[in-house]
């Protein structure tokens, strides 16, 4: 058996999440909707509700990042929200429909491969998510 002599704490072990930046943008995801929303004033909280299914499949809400919501009170009919998925080391958006803890992907968004400039990417995802809920979009 060998010995090192050198002792490894768990800080100094780096993950591909902590190096690509992708904790440190899902950390200022919070703060950067109410700064949307303090600006704007288009009512986007986080969805705090656990999913059932997400286009008919139960596994997918256990794969979310994120969820907001916007209350559009011109249509409180229809809930829309933004969520993201990650896979193969991107981010990918979606706008959907949101009622009875399920959610109906209507649109898919440009994803965010690059964590540490997001917040642009980001503030894009969430004036789509107001521009769905004024068009009516329901695909």
């Amino acid at each position: 058996m060998k010995t090192l002599k050198r002792k490894e704490s768990f800080s100094e072990i780096s993950t591909w999440e902590e190096e690509s930046g992708l904790l440190a943008f899902l950390s200022l995801i919070q703060r950067t909707v109410a700064d949307f929303n303090d600006k704007l004033g288009f009512g986007i909280a986080s969805v705090t509700s656990p999913l059932r299914e997400i286009d008919g499949d139960s596994e997918m809400p256990r794969k979310v990042g994120f969820i907001v919501e916007r209350n559009n009170p011109l249509m409180p009919e229809f809930r829309y929200c933004l969520y993201s998925l990650l896979r193969d080391k991107a981010l990918y958006g979606y706008i959907g429909i949101l009622g009875d803890s399920k959610i109906r992907t209507v649109k898919h968004l440009q994803p965010i491969k690059n964590f540490k400039n997001g917040a642009g990417a980001l503030h894009g995802w969430l004036t789509q998510l107001v521009r769905a809920s004024c068009e009516k979009i329901m695909l």
